[in-house]
């Protein structure tokens, strides 16, 4: 396939970049950058725009890890090319998700705020913990590096939501501050931490009475994210249409 990457000057765009071009089955489209030149700009002779609808290389699927302002020219670019679309971007509004579910109607779209396999298969330990473990306390803590402009990250979002599939009583707690702070049944606690190059880590705590579980993800390097957002394409590829998640890839 021929993949463009959007966000390619960035952190997890060098990584998109790395895997595509360490693959044997895939080259570089193009890549796309809000910082790019309006002229568009060569990096080691791919093509990198500023709006992927000014691209003129064939594409087979594209790769967005990138920011929502994005989202829009991305869903254009690929609805009109009938080709698919991997998103790993964060941050995005109920608008936006709705945006990208009724373009799924067309196009197959993959959908997750974290490509990495074992962030996926943790889903499924804490839903498994948050049903065998009713009654013990949850608090999600994810530290991510100084340059994430979103808080609490996606992948937090993740967690919890597939807690709350098998526990419909939680509920979420952001800011929890102040004199008035003691904690509610079946509260789940967020809390981000932001400093270095941290990659991504995740724990989630069940706290219960004289006991204490806790589940952890961390990441290593991005290309944990950028290895299964290609595998995600490739997923992809041959499917007419659908909204779809990791869940599907690993299955």
């Amino acid at each position: 396939m021929k993949v463009a990457i959007v966000g390619f000057y960035g952190k997890l765009g060098k990584s998109n970049y790395e895997s595509v071009s360490e693959s044997k089955d895939h080259t570089v489209a193009f890549g796309v950058s809000r910082s790019a030149s309006e002229t568009g700009d060569d990096f080691n002779g791919v093509k990198v725009y500023k709006n992927i609808l000014n691209s003129k290389e064939k594409c087979d699927g594209v790769i967005d890890f990138s920011n929502r302002e994005n989202l829009d020219s991305c869903l254009e670019y690929c609805l009109n090319k009938k080709i698919p679309l991997v998103i790993g971007t964060t941050g995005f509004s109920e608008d936006d998700e709705l945006k990208v579910k009724e373009a799924s109607i067309s196009i197959p779209i993959l959908l997750s705020h974290n490509t990495g396999f074992g962030v996926n298969v943790l889903l499924d330990l804490v839903k498994l913990a948050a049903k065998q473990l009713k009654g013990f306390d949850i608090e999600i803590v994810e530290k991510h590096h100084n340059r994430k402009e979103d808080a609490p990250s996606g992948t937090s979002k993740m967690i919890f939501n597939s807690m709350k599939e098998s526990n419909p009583e939680l509920f979420e707690n952001y800011a929890r501050t102040g004199l008035e702070s003691k904690r509610k049944p079946n509260e789940v606690g967020f809390h981000s931490v932001r400093g270095g190059t941290i990659i991504s880590d995740h724990d989630v705590i069940f706290a219960g009475n004289n006991e204490v579980i806790t589940l952890s993800h961390h990441a290593e390097s991005d290309k944990s994210f950028s290895n299964g957002a290609l595998q995600a394409l490739e997923f992809l590829k041959g499917k007419e249409k659908g909204l779809f998640s990791m869940k599907d890839v690993l299955e």
